[in-house]
């Protein structure tokens, strides 16, 4: 007769999920550990010419980047972060592809993505930075003095500066720029492995691979974790939902909702992994919004209430439609009526004088 342990081993078997005996630090051969961040290396592979990124840089250049160009950048900059050992990355900074580079950098590293929403009071940007204990923080050159309160209190942590400019290199480029070639002279100074030396490809699909925050508005910022297998879900049903993959052409995906609120609703990943086009925008700007609509076509954009009230609704169209006419006072009452709850009536006649010098364009 077997021993006592044995039979009671044998008793459990019958209620516990098989899981429940295999290691997690060894999963088996059949289980594919499920990252939003193979995402990228994939796309890349399959069509590395695709246009991935199209940005109107902070020097006012149109930057235009292949997916190709993207996936190196993305796997150059998670090869600084393991050189330095950064594990958790701040990022304070609008949409701009250095945002999109480095949700994928910081995922293929194997650290945790931590956003931060750069509309909050500078004590708030602090304490996120400082309960969640980032390692480095990315930062568009333009928030950087957002972080004046945080340097006071943790003087160690490194900033990783973006300009936002349309060099990669040279007198142009930026820091973050230069952490992406350290890092791919570092792949190749340990043999150059690519991608398979990274994480793409989780070991742990229940692991953490974000924290985006709540806003505060009761108490002190909250945040929540992001699994990869959660974002990966997430990602995949936003293609579903959305039809980022309906239309015989390519997802144009305009970038109205910020990548700090709640992962952009894991959007990121979700228009590369068809390979579609990410149009990035550093602000909601009304004008390039239509020229965009106009001249490439968008397929797809998130937006806030507001952000769709002012751009569609029928004073902002009755604008375009007369735009090779002068403001008028009719006019701006016109559209004052519309909006006159939403904006104050001095930045309206700056929107509606921003819309119609670009509008002769539109027509």
């Amino acid at each position: 007769m077997s021993p006592p342990t044995s039979r009671l081993q044998a008793l459990t078997s019958h209620f516990l999920h098989p899981s429940s005996f295999i290691s997690s630090s060894s999963p088996p051969p059949h289980i594919h550990q499920l990252s939003p961040t193979f995402f990228l290396p994939r796309a890349a592979e399959i069509e590395p010419d695709a246009e991935a990124i199209y940005h109107v840089t902070a020097n006012n250049r149109v930057l235009r980047r292949t997916y190709i160009d993207f996936a190196d950048r993305a796997r150059g900059l998670a090869y600084f972060l393991l050189k330095h050992g950064f594990k958790k990355v701040g990022i304070l900074a609008p949409n701009t592809p250095a945002f999109l580079e480095s949700i994928f950098g910081i995922g293929a590293a194997g650290g945790v993505i931590v956003p931060v929403n750069y509309r909050l009071k500078t004590e708030d940007i602090s304490y996120i930075f400082g309960f969640s204990e980032v390692d480095v923080i990315i930062v568009d050159q333009e928030l950087l003095h957002l972080l004046d309160d945080f340097r006071k209190e943790k003087p160690l942590v490194p900033f990783i500066i973006d300009t936002d400019t349309d060099a990669a290199e040279g007198q142009l480029s930026d820091p973050f720029d230069e952490a992406v070639l350290e890092g791919l002279k570092y792949d190749v100074e340990k043999g150059t492995k690519g991608w398979e030396g990274l994480s793409a490809q989780c070991n742990d699909e229940n692991g953490m691979i974000a924290i985006p925050f709540t806003s505060g508005t009761t108490a002190k910022p909250k945040g929540v974790v992001y699994t990869h297998r959660g974002a990966y879900l997430a990602a995949v049903g936003n293609i579903i939902e959305s039809g980022l993959n309906y239309d015989t052409g390519r997802c144009k995906y305009l970038w109205t909702l910020p990548m700090f609120h709640a992962m952009g609703w894991t959007f990121p990943w979700s228009v590369t992994a068809v390979r579609g086009t990410h149009y990035c925008l550093r602000k909601i700007d009304y004008p390039l919004i239509w020229s965009l609509l106009k001249s490439e076509k968008i397929t797809h954009f998130n937006a806030a209430p507001t952000v769709n009230t002012l751009l569609c609704a029928p004073a902002i169209v009755s604008c375009l439609n007369f735009a090779r006419e002068s403001v008028s006072a009719p006019l701006q009452d016109s559209c004052w009526s519309n909006f006159g709850s939403l904006l104050s009536k001095k930045h309206l006649q700056i929107q509606i004088r921003s819309i119609l010098t670009y509008a002769s364009d539109l027509m």
